[in-house]
């Protein structure tokens, strides 16, 4: 087989996960190699319980049933990840991700135009389009990290592709 082929079937094979959904186990791995940050089953099924991220492509049905996350739900939970690493607690990252879900909805259809930015207090959307800082939590005018969501994106799928491969 051809290295084009090899490609071809291994981005093919990324495309299927991507749609049939990635495991719990796979999301661990996958914020741990993205973000740094061990996340534990118990967390995962946590968010899931209290409603914060619920996989979307099949929760919980019983024993034996694995739960399948979409590429939305894995950059959801890296912004948990990165936010609890710059020091937002998950009830902080509860009212920023109620605030994106009833005010600015287009956060999560398009990523990619948007900037996440935090200074471990507050919590800001830079967008690239308009140019705008959209204020989600106080804002304490200290310095602000700067955190490429599009880009998280493209880093997600790259990861999962790679996962494919192995």
């Amino acid at each position: 087989m051809s290295s084009e082929k090899k490609k071809k079937n291994t981005a093919d094979s990324s495309k299927t996960k991507i749609i049939n959904g990635l495991g719990s186990k796979q999301v661990v791995e996958l914020i741990d190699s993205l973000e740094g940050v061990k996340l534990t089953y118990d967390q995962l099924y946590y968010y899931e319980s209290t409603g914060l991220v619920v996989p979307s492509v099949r929760s919980a049905q019983g024993r034996g049933v694995s739960r399948l996350y979409s590429v939305e739900d894995i950059i959801i939970l890296r912004w948990i990840a990165m936010l609890n690493k710059k020091g937002i607690s998950i009830q902080g990252f509860r009212s920023v991700f109620e605030f994106i879900k009833k005010k600015m909805p287009e956060i999560l259809k398009k990523p990619q135009n948007y900037a996440l930015i935090t200074d471990g207090k507050s919590v800001q959307f830079f967008d690239k389009i308009s140019s705008r800082t959209l204020d989600v939590l106080k804002d304490t005018g200290q310095y602000l990290f700067f955190f490429p969501v599009g880009k998280m994106a493209e880093q997600s799928e790259e990861a999962i592709e790679k996962l494919g491969s192995d």
